[in-house]
Order: C-alpha cells, then sequence, then structure tokens
C-alpha cells in the first residue's frame, strides 16, 4: 500500500533568475530548492523493533513537520511519498517499485532534492542518489542544515560544525564515488582513494580542534556562572516554536532585554539568560535553549552539550508546551523523552501550557482536568505570568532551610547581608533583642536557600 502526492504548482518556488555578480558576469541563483519528502511506514509492532528502526511508524505528523523542517531550511515541498513495508530495504530503505515511483515523481516536479524522513546508510543515500538522479538526504542532514542556517554566536557556529563532521565523516566515500572507479582497484585504489583518506585526516584534525574550542569556551562560561552562584537557576525546555522566547521576554520585562521570537522551527541555538524577578525582592536567572523535536539527532545532543548543560544544571524546569497545539500529547512526550534520555527528567519542573489566549474556556477546562499541577500562561496577553511566577517560588521554596541569624548592628556590612537574604530568600519572621552595649539587635529567622552559607562565611551564631 502507498501512497503519492505531487503539486504542479510552482508558487512555492522562485524560478531561476539572472543576475551579476561582482564582476559583471551573469549567472543563475534558485532561491529556493524543490523537495519531495518520503516516508516508510513499518507494519512491524513497535514493541518487536529494535533501537536502530525507532521512529518508523504510521504518523501523518512526521511527515507533516518534516514538511515544515524543509521549508524552514528554504525548500518549497512539491510532493509527498509513502510506502509501507515489512521491513526496510537494506539497499535503499524502499522498495525497488517505490524508488522508481519516486524517481518518475521527481522529473513531474523537477525536484532538486529528496527528503527522506529517516536516517540512511551511507549505502542507501548513495544508491537513492545513482538511481534518483537528484541529491539525497535524510532527517538528521536536514536538521543539521537548519542549525547551520540559525547559528549566530561563535559557540553555536562551532557546535553545528562538529555535529556536521561527526555525522559526515562515515559517510565521506559516498562523495567521491565518481573518482574510485578511475584507478586500477575495487572500490579501494585509485586517486578517489587519496582524496577520501586526506579528507578523513582532515575531518579528524578538524574534529579534534572543534572540541578543545568549546572545552575552552564551556570553562570560560563555567568561570562566568561563578558570579550567578548567589541566584536560583531555571530552564525553559520544549518543543521547538512553542513559544518559549516569548515567554522568557514577557517575564523578564521591563528589566531584561528581549532576546529573538520568531514564528519558525529552531529560531533560538544558543542559550540565553535573563533575571526574572518573583516579587518580594527575590530573583531567578531563567535560560531559553534550544528547542526539541521528535528524534532530535544524537549528535546534535554530544555537539550542543555546553548549551544543554543550561538544561542539565538548572536548579528547576519550565517545560512549556503549546497549549493549542492538536499534536500536544505527542509533544509533550517527546520532549519528556529527550529529558530522560539527558539524565534530567527527575529536576523539579513545572508544565507551562502557554499561548492559552488561544483556547476557549471547555478546552481549558479539559487541559487542567487531564493536567491538574500545569499552569495556563500566554505570553502575548500576559495572562497568567503572576500565577507562574508565584508558582515558581513555591517549587524554590521547597529547598529552602529555616535559618536564625542573629546580627551586630554596629556592623555596617550586615546592612547589604539583610538586602540579600531578602533577594535570595524569605524573611519569615524579624525581631529585636536586647543588648547590653548597643541596645537593640535584629534576630532574624529566615527561610534561604543560601543562608547556611552566610551564616558560616560571616560565623554569624545559629
Amino acid at each position: 500500500m502507498s501512497q503519492v502526492q505531487s503539486s504542479s504548482n510552482r508558487a512555492g518556488a522562485s524560478e531561476a533568475a539572472p543576475v551579476r555578480d561582482h564582476n559583471g558576469f551573469i549567472s543563475t541563483q534558485v532561491e529556493q530548492e524543490r523537495a519531495v519528502l518520503a516516508q516508510l511506514i513499518l507494519d512491524t509492532p513497535p514493541s518487536s523493533l529494535p533501537p536502530s528502526l525507532d521512529g518508523f511508524k504510521d504518523d501523518k505528523s512526521d511527515l507533516d513537520e518534516l514538511g515544515g523542517l524543509a521549508e524552514a531550511a528554504g525548500a518549497a515541498v512539491v510532493g509527498r511519498v509513502t510506502q509501507r513495508r515489512q521491513k526496510p530495504d537494506p539497499a535503499m530503505l524502499f522498495g525497488k517499485g517505490k524508488v522508481e515511483e519516486i524517481a518518475e515523481l521527481c522529473r513531474e516536479t523537477k525536484a532538486d532534492v529528496v527528503i527522506v524522513d529517516h536516517d540512511l546508510s551511507p549505502a542507501q543515500g548513495r544508491n537513492l542518489e545513482n538511481t534518483l538522479k537528484v541529491r539525497v538526504i535524510d532527517r538528521t542532514e536536514l536538521i543539521l542544515d537548519i542549525f547551520a542556517r540559525r547559528a549566530q554566536t561563535r559557540q553555536s557556529k562551532l557546535q553545528v560544525e562538529l555535529a556536521q563532521l561527526r555525522y559526515q565523516l562515515p559517510r565521506l566515500k559516498r562523495m567521491w564515488t565518481h573518482l574510485e572507479r578511475t584507478g586500477g582497484g575495487i572500490g579501494t585504489r585509485g586517486p578517489g582513494e587519496t582524496q577520501l583518506e586526506t579528507d578523513r585526516t582532515l575531518a579528524r584534525g578538524r574534529i579534534t580542534l572543534l572540541e578543545k574550542q568549546l572545552s575552552d569556551i564551556r570553562r570560560q562560561k563555567e568561570v562566568e556562572s561563578v558570579g550567578r552562584a548567589d541566584f536560583e537557576t531555571g530552564a525553559l525546555v520544549g518543543y521547538t516554536n512553542v513559544g518559549k522566547s516569548a515567554l522568557l521576554n514577557a517575564l523578564s520585562r521591563p528589566t531584561g532585554k528581549g532576546v529573538l521570537v520568531k514564528n519558525q522551527l529552531f529560531a533560538t541555538l544558543g542559550a540565553s539568560t535573563r533575571k526574572v524577578e518573583l516579587g518580594g525582592g527575590r530573583a531567578i536567572l531563567l535560560s531559553d535553549t534550544v528547542g526539541f523535536v521528535r528524534r532530535l539527532p544524537h549528535h546534535l545532543v554530544e555537539s550542543f552539550h555546553s548549551t544543554l548543560a543550561e538544561v542539565s544544571n538548572a536548579d528547576f524546569l519550565l517545560h512549556v508546551v503549546d497549549a493549542a497545539d492538536p499534536e500536544f500529547d505527542d509533544k509533550l512526550h517527546s520532549v519528556q523523552k529527550v529529558l530522560g534520555e539527558l539524565d534530567i527528567i527527575a529536576t523539579p519542573h513545572l508544565l507551562v501550557l502557554n499561548q492559552c489566549d488561544r483556547l476557549d474556556e471547555p478546552s481549558r477546562a479539559a487541559l487542567l482536568r487531564q493536567h491538574p499541577d500545569a499552569v495556563l500562561t500566554s505570553a502575548l496577553t500576559g495572562e497568567g505570568l503572576d500565577t507562574l511566577k508565584e508558582r515558581i517560588l513555591a517549587l524554590l521554596e521547597r529547598n529552602d532551610e529555616e535559618v536564625n541569624f542573629v546580627l551586630d548592628a554596629r556592623n555596617a556590612h550586615n546592612g547589604k547581608l539583610l538586602s540579600d537574604i531578602a533577594r535570595h530568600g524569605h524573611v519569615l519572621k524579624q525581631e529585636w533583642e536586647s543588648d547590653a552595649n548597643d541596645g537593640t539587635e535584629p534576630r532574624l529567622h529566615v527561610r534561604a536557600r543560601l543562608a547556611p552559607r552566610w551564616r558560616e562565611k560571616l560565623g554569624l551564631p545559629g
């Protein structure tokens, strides 16, 4: 059983337009590639599939998401193909007849690239390209390309390049097939093999250099984070394009500089941190990080280790979900799976149902029945933000300790200490005791995460 959809409407793709380069010569540039999407669905029950075949399921939303990723990479989707099989074809993933069908669709739509919604082995990619006569990329390559387009900071650019090299290293042979056959060997000698080994050596050397540079950046960030030690830290996590950046801007307003907000997949790659006032003088540092998708490529998880460290080291997480998304449950579980892979699923967290302004009252009530501990918010209207801050404060106070201070009223430095306590804790009670030398001194009953450290540092009696 198979399904083919093609599009003869080329409005989404830009025609080649003559332009002049810096030397005045006319050349042709194509602004948008034409892409055909291909998906394989296995009839095998998911419970019996090996881990390497995870993701081969009957889910139209996966192909829709692939289309969104293709558009985020600048392509115009001109056709879609699906096929059901008992198991993947080891040579080309799809069956021979389906590959011919894809080739015909590529000719009809004048496609430039075929995007496969699964990871391809080097041999499968090479065989498909030889048969289809167009470029073939898989899901991981597509996401890596989007990350390369979005990377702005030096750190994110290095992380993307490292992920690309790690992915491409075992696939370099595919790039030199046309030269390998010019030598006398059977795929083992000739100029192609010489160039292949050169490329592998260069790639491995570049990987080592990138890992060192990212390690240096990580150490530098660890030094910078020392100055933030007095603040509790939180991280926004969630599916890509659910409004995390907009929510951070709304929570940190008016003290924080706004972060980039765009209605596109992976608009945020690097971690952006802002101070958020919770009320009563207490403040936290909240970070916005890269969004997740289904089957997030492990090359990205490895390479974005220093960025994801903002999530791993956070005192709490805000799991943000688009409350109006029809795929709410699926994306919620996808993020929880990634958090489990990062081994931070046990970190205290709050579920934030963002964009609630798009819901009617019955839908809101249904969601809260399903997730009674969640908080409804709208970064657009500001609804629920005060409630969210109250819930964050209550979450943090679970880890606070109650400590009694007796301060020397003659020590001017204690004024700053009182200010710090108010900023990072909660003064539960303040009393004044009589003192033989000065008359009175404050006795504070404090609930704060950092109170024991302050008492030890200043040599204060309990």
